[in-house]
């Protein structure tokens, strides 16, 4: 019998991938060794790597065309990628092929063994590896904010900012109509607030939901009392409805998801409209100070949406364009309803 120190093997530090190096950490390979290399039998196409990242150690997100098994063996760490999970002493990762995927490690690190089965280890040649990293610099959100600059440009030709600049707006029976649906929304608006909160589950996205909800707390009421409470309910089914699709998504979305569409579309949109309200209506310092705190508001969410997966930055391009198209139904609708059915028509021409 032979005992091998894990001192004993090689270690493996960093790979050069298109250019670029990358930190691995600490990569001891089996087959790098003499007499393991001798006791593994080649039929067996199994490729064992020790594998070791420090405490804030990070294994940067990457993809290879072999399936991959981790098992973690000493310490704590967390993956990345396409599943962020923390994982400690006996866990096991199964890496599909072409799965994006990374590692950190946490309080002390980890150590774990890597296991492919075609045979050879992935960093057996440091200068071309099998594997493929993302962008050293790459920002998730980027994308979101990228696809965010077409659906703000249509947000501004929708009718209800159109008609900020209509000449119906001057008829006090339609001003009042649109402050009705104003004090509507900023109702339901301060429902989604603490739906959020009561519902978010990760520590961090909760944190920023807490502030968030504290700063806007009781702005729907600063709006009540500068109208001296003239506020008529509304009940147009369809306004209500729109407003019941973003009580559900605070409800039954995921943490990233309610963080995009508070964020990016309700504080995105929120910032456009107060602004243009305010030439409307300055008689109610509602709008310009809305307006104002709309646009930090919209950047409170960034960090989280880059710490998203690319699995989920796909789940959230596709709310994202959801979401907008939602608001602008809502915007739409609170028109409808200021300029009456029969007054909609002359917008349509503005």
């Amino acid at each position: 019998m032979q005992i091998i120190a894990r001192n004993d093997l090689a270690s493996v530090n960093e790979a050069v991938v298109d250019g670029q190096v990358h930190d691995l950490g600490v990569v001891k390979i089996f087959a790098q060794h003499p007499e393991l290399a001798q006791f593994i039998p080649a039929s067996s196409n199994l490729a064992i790597s020790w594998v070791r990242l420090e405490g804030g150690q990070v294994l940067p997100v990457h993809k290879h065309p072999e399936p991959s098994l981790i098992l973690v063996c000493e310490g704590s760490g967390r993956t990345m990628g396409s599943t962020r999970r923390d994982v400690g002493a006996g866990d096991i990762v199964l890496v599909p092929s072409d799965t994006w995927h990374g590692f950190e490690g946490t309080h002390l690190g980890f150590w774990a063994l890597s296991i492919q089965f075609n045979g050879r280890a992935l960093y057996e040649n440091t200068a071309e590896p099998n594997v493929v990293f993302t962008p050293a610099e790459s920002h998730p959100a980027d994308q979101l904010l990228e696809d965010n600059k077409k659906y703000l440009e249509e947000f501004r030709t929708s009718k209800l900012l159109r008609l900020i600049d209509d000449p119906s707006l001057a008829d006090h029976d339609v001003r009042e109509r649109l402050l009705d649906c104003q004090q509507t929304w900023s109702d339901v608006f301060q429902d989604l607030l603490h739906l959020r909160v009561a519902m978010t589950m990760d520590p961090e996205h909760k944190h920023v939901a807490l502030d968030h909800l504290v700063e806007e707390l009781g702005h729907n009421n600063n709006l009540r009392n500068q109208r001296q409470s003239r506020h008529r309910p509304v009940t147009d089914p369809t306004f209500l409805s729109i407003m019941d699709w973003f009580r559900e998504q605070m409800l039954y979305r995921s943490d990233m998801v309610r963080t995009l569409l508070m964020h990016i579309v309700l504080e995105g949109s929120g910032e456009i409209w107060h602004r243009h309200a305010a030439r409307a209506f300055p008689d109610l310092p509602h709008f310009e100070d809305h307006g104002e705190d709309d646009g930090d508001h919209v950047t409170m969410g960034l960090d989280l949406l880059n710490r998203a997966s690319l699995t989920e930055i796909e789940e959230l391009r596709e709310a994202l364009a959801e979401g907008w198209k939602m608001i602008t139904q809502l915007c739409d609708r609170i028109a409808f309803i200021a300029l009456a059915e029969d007054a909609t028509s002359e917008l349509s021409k503005c």
